[in-house]
């Protein structure tokens, strides 16, 4: 790399997982204080066990942001390489557990969606059905499937002996691609289930069905963005990375996958701006109630920080 940007690619990094380690505490401790407020008016197990494990991840992402922060603060300290790997490996395994605590979540959708009762406060098949599974159900169990094994796969390559760089940049790359799925999957589910929300549903989210993106203009360029859009900047990375997982030699486009990570904190950037600048478009719906009040991720919007400074450093990275 060029040396004269090296350390601002591993500043705007280190910036950017400070701020994954700062949002992550503040949802940890935003719900850790009206924990026993909730519990005081849970009466079904359920209920309390997704708070629990829902909580328990925050803390565990916290872990993970925290190995990966030290891992930079190692390698901008020259220290062994070995002990940085750990640490990265130490990341990847939090993450994954994190990850394994939408489980309760995905059979709470399903078990909502299908009717089933017990457990839970929700009357069979109230209100919900096909709403409950495609708005939690299916995207908590895809998440809580494909993240973990794709990072403890990538966690299995950093630790082994050959450390083979052409399974290395492959399995990272798999794993940039289901983060890039995730995203996409967890914000279009909740637009599905915006325009098939029932109607006993309407006093608490007006804004929903059709007419929600076909009478407002606004929210179809956001509908857009993220059923299209997040698509579209998936088959770019992959594009992206293809070189490099073929073949390490050749090197790793630093510009193409800094665009990538322009545009997703610019996806980010973009709802936050169109929500604050003109509020409710159509009234409030599940899809931007979750997305601005309810998002884990949107310390996202610091990416393209990391992203301008990769697309301004050398065009290749080398194994």
């Amino acid at each position: 790399m060029n040396s004269g940007r090296k350390p601002l690619v591993k500043a705007t990094l280190f910036i950017v997982l400070c701020s994954w380690l700062a949002y992550t505490l503040y949802w940890f401790f935003k719900i850790v204080r009206v924990m026993p407020q909730a519990f005081s008016t849970y009466t079904y197990p359920i209920e309390s066990l997704l708070e629990v494990v829902g909580t328990s991840g925050l803390g565990i992402r916290t872990g993970a942001a925290l190995a990966a922060i030290l891992a930079i603060v190692y390698l901008l300290r020259g220290k062994e390489a070995s002990k940085v790997v750990k640490l990265i490996g130490l990341a990847l395994v939090l993450e994954a557990l994190y990850f394994l605590c939408f489980i309760p979540s995905g059979f709470f959708g399903f078990q909502a969606g299908f009717g089933l009762t017990g457990g839970h406060t929700l009357i069979s098949g109230q209100e919900g059905g096909l709403w409950f599974i495609i708005e939690t159900g299916i995207p908590a169990l895809v998440e809580a499937i494909i993240m973990p094994a794709s990072l403890l796969k990538l966690r299995s390559k950093l630790a082994s002996a050959s450390k083979s760089h052409k399974e290395i940049f492959k399995w990272a790359s798999v794993v940039g691609v289901f983060y890039l799925i995730v995203f996409w999957l967890t914000y279009v589910t909740q637009w599905i289930a915006t325009f098939i929300q029932p109607e006993g549903y309407a006093s608490t989210y007006p804004g929903f069905g059709m007419k929600y993106i076909l009478d407002y203009p606004l929210n179809m360029f956001s509908f857009l963005i993220t059923s299209v859009g997040l698509p579209l900047l998936m088959i770019f990375f992959v594009w992206s990375v293809l070189s490099a997982i073929r073949d390490p030699a050749a090197g790793l486009d630093l510009r193409r996958v800094g665009m990538t990570l322009t545009l997703l904190g610019g996806y980010f950037i973009t709802i936050i701006t169109l929500f604050y600048a003109f509020g409710y478009v159509g009234g409030p719906s599940v899809w931007i109630v979750f997305f601005i009040f309810n998002n884990p991720d949107l310390w996202c919007v610091t990416l393209p920080a990391l992203g301008i400074t990769m697309i301004l450093e050398k065009p290749t990275l080398c194994s």
